[in-house]
């Protein structure tokens, strides 16, 4: 009984082992059939699979190896495991390393957009369990890079090609001079306005994926263009500005000169004032005003300078004659009315002390485009002149005093002061060439001339 006992339980171990051997073959196989199917080449399985074969084909002695594997207490396909197991990494490793040229592929291809699905690529390569989830991720990302790569050689063909970032040329470029403009507007105190603006929505245009980039390429050349073109406009009127306030104190010498000085300083300070409140403000409309009223200053001191005085603050004379030449001694300077209101002002130069322009009201009897003036008093008199030919004549008081051009009279001379100075007249009244010769076609025979203090 006891021999027969151990026969009986030898045969029980036996029939275990050879159950249990052929139950985790089975279950081997079919961990590798799943594996192949999640990707695992059998190439990368043959060694394991050839090693299960040996260990069933193994005899020890008259008996097959699985019925003393001892499977039923313990795993003996370690090495069919292991070798099983090695292939299978290394298959997810490849499949990973080719998912990972696609990524790096795609991150190239998409531009500036291409660091954020890198990285988050990253981790679904990481996250890929199978070679088949890496492959999956490999194929996707070598289309899209495919079409990143059609979409970036359509953007280049519009933009001028790719900066060394991915970033269309022109676009790059175009925010560039904006950014420098807009630092020099800065630093001048010029309102950025619609640069600030312009500039944060290209940042934000050029984080974008191709796609977007190419829909929205003309949109940002667009926006680009016109703040620049603004921005541009605001520097160049604020360095007109400049150049014209930089001309205005030589313009105000001259209009002091011809009397004109302290009426025209007044309207600087406005403007000036009008200026400063305007960019403070940041105000454009207010700053296009008050850059007209500083070109409508700048031309009436460039007229005042040439001899044309401003009439804007001489009231009109209800009941003048229609033409009406007033001219004052004391100032030396020539009003012209028509119809009672002023449209020229000029300074002149009249007599000197001993022979001072006659006072009163007198009437233009004579006018000559050239007229030869003869001396009437004989050489060796201090006030004898030799036979001199002006220009613009006309003859209003009947003893030979006209109103004529001086071609010998600077015209620095003109104005207040000069019936004293060395070029002062004998009698007649000198008029600078370019008002005169208004004066001249205006003023008809008969025009009314007044000479008063």
């Amino acid at each position: 009984m006891p021999l027969l006992a151990v026969i009986l339980a030898a045969a029980a171990v036996l029939t275990a082992n050879l159950v249990g051997f052929e139950v985790r073959a089975s279950a081997l196989e079919g961990s590798w059939q799943a594996a192949q199917a999640a990707g695992v080449p059998a190439a990368d399985l043959a060694g394991a699979r050839a090693s299960l074969a040996a260990d069933r084909a193994r005899r020890l002695g008259p008996l097959p190896y699985a019925v003393v594997s001892g499977a039923a207490v313990s795993d003996p396909f370690r090495q069919p495991e292991a070798a099983a197991a090695a292939g299978s990494a290394a298959a997810l490793a490849a499949a990973r390393r080719r998912a990972a040229a696609a990524l790096v592929r795609l991150r190239q291809a998409a531009g500036p957009a291409g660091d954020a699905a890198y990285y988050a690529g990253l981790v679904e390569i990481a996250r890929a369990s199978t070679p088949a989830g890496a492959a999956r991720l490999a194929a996707r990302w070598t289309s899209e890079a495919a079409q990143q790569e059609s979409l970036q050689r359509d953007l280049a063909a519009v933009a001028g090609g790719l900066d060394g970032e991915g970033r269309p040329q022109d676009v790059a470029a175009a925010a560039a001079a904006l950014a420098g403009l807009a630092a020099s507007a800065d630093a001048a105190g010029v309102p950025l306005s619609g640069a600030g603006s312009a500039l944060a929505d290209v940042q934000l245009y050029m984080d974008r994926d191709y796609a977007p980039m190419l829909a929205g390429h003309q949109a940002a050349m667009t926006e680009l263009r016109a703040a620049t073109s603004t921005l541009q406009q605001r520097l160049e009127r604020r360095a007109a500005a400049d150049g014209l306030l930089a001309q205005i104190p030589a313009l105000l010498q001259q209009a002091d000169a011809y009397g004109a000085g302290d009426e025209l300083r007044s309207r600087l300070g406005q403007v000036q004032a009008a200026l400063g409140s305007a960019r403070a403000a940041g105000d454009e409309s207010a700053l296009d005003s008050a850059l007209n009223d500083l070109q409508k200053l700048h031309d009436d001191l460039q007229a005042a300078a040439g001899g044309r005085l401003p009439t804007a603050g001489i009231p009109c004379q209800p009941g003048a004659p229609a033409q009406l030449i007033l001219i004052h001694l004391a100032t030396q300077q020539l009003v012209a009315y028509q119809d009672g209101c002023p449209f020229l002002r000029t300074p002149v130069t009249t007599g000197r002390p001993e022979l001072p322009t006659g006072r009163g009201t007198f009437h233009i009897f004579y006018k000559a485009a050239a007229y030869r003036m003869v001396s009437p008093w004989p050489p060796g008199s201090p006030f004898y002149y030799p036979p001199t030919w002006v220009g613009d004549a006309m003859e209003f008081i009947g003893d030979g005093t006209f109103l004529h051009s001086a071609d010998w009279e600077p015209d620095s001379a003109y104005g207040p002061g000069s019936q004293y100075g060395p070029y002062s007249s004998h009698g007649c009244v000198h008029v600078l060439a370019d008002p005169l010769q208004q004066l001249y076609g205006w003023a008809a025979i008969g025009a009314t001339v007044v000479v008063e203090d």
